[in-house]
């Protein structure tokens, strides 16, 4: 069954939605985390120095490892469109297909940019603005790279030359 799993035409779609979802997840996460964090400074629960610790080894995971674990899925994300590219064997008469659904995908990144703009720019999240997050850089350029990953994708998918009905190539 892993074998038989080639790209398909809709990969860059799922990417987009699939960004978008763990941006905005992961936003909320970075938000939420501290507030737990000050809560529990404020309360006092924690006055020894392990609780202290805990505290400030939490705000770090909230304000680097997310950040950075995001950025690391978004490069894997990106690599595994362009493998998967390599791995499809199509004909060249699919390349409009291909376009058409390429402009659908980065029509929808700038409706999903902007949902995340709004997102961000909530006076609930003002604390978060001063913080640089790769989500923000990344989703306020995300049809930019989407143009870019698509168009890499399309170059991949459509150089390579096959044949239908034998084996050998040209």
């Amino acid at each position: 069954m892993i074998k038989s799993k080639k790209a398909q035409i809709t990969d860059m779609l799922i990417w987009v939605i699939t960004i978008f979802i763990l941006a905005v997840g992961l936003f909320i996460i970075m938000y939420i985390i501290p507030q737990i964090s000050q809560g529990l400074r404020i309360a006092g629960l924690n006055n020894s120095v392990q609780g202290s610790n805990a505290i400030n080894a939490m705000d770090t995971f909230s304000s680097h490892t997310i950040n950075n674990g995001f950025l690391m899925l978004f490069v894997g994300l990106i690599i595994s469109i362009l493998i998967t590219s390599f791995l499809v064997k199509t004909h060249p008469i699919f390349l409009i297909l291909y376009i058409f659904f390429l402009g659908i995908t980065i029509l929808l990144s700038f409706y999903l940019g902007n949902a995340y703009n709004q997102l961000v720019t909530n006076p609930i999240f003002s604390s978060m603005m001063n913080q640089p997050t790769y989500s923000n850089w990344i989703l306020s350029h995300i049809a930019e790279i989407t143009v870019a990953v698509g168009a890499l994708s399309m170059v991949i998918v459509f150089s390579k030359f096959y044949t239908y009905g034998g084996s050998r190539q040209f």
